[in-house]
């Protein structure tokens, strides 16, 4: 690992909305995987389920939502970008880097987590 602080950041998923949940689970378990390969960590996993899109995306009108947060190496969020933009299962996704560790989590009721 290049460089050895970690730092926090939450990334927001949407997946396609029919995507079986054998899926969904692998999708997971890499993401998870490729956190941990570097000693980063996944500090919580928020699961929306199926919302509604603003604007249709890929000719869909709903995405399936999961909000992660995470802490690793800045260098690795380069890797991790890559890996979800060639993924075409992801409709959209975004990482944001957390400065107040003490904010995390959205306040929305959580759901088990299904994956």
């Amino acid at each position: 690992m290049a460089d050895k602080k970690l730092k926090n950041y939450e990334m927001m998923v949407a997946l396609k909305p029919l995507l079986p949940d054998d899926l969904r689970k692998e999708l997971h378990k890499e993401f998870v995987d490729m956190v941990q390969d570097d000693g980063g960590e996944v500090l919580d996993v928020d699961v929306w389920g199926k919302r509604y899109l603003a604007y249709k995306i890929n000719g869909h009108n709903e995405g399936y939502y999961i909000i992660y947060n995470f802490k690793v190496s800045p260098s690795k969020i380069a890797e991790i970008k890559r890996q979800m933009q060639l993924k075409q299962e992801i409709l959209r996704f975004m990482v944001v880097e957390i400065e107040d560790v003490d904010k995390i989590g959205t306040g929305i009721k959580k759901k088990e987590l299904e994956i």
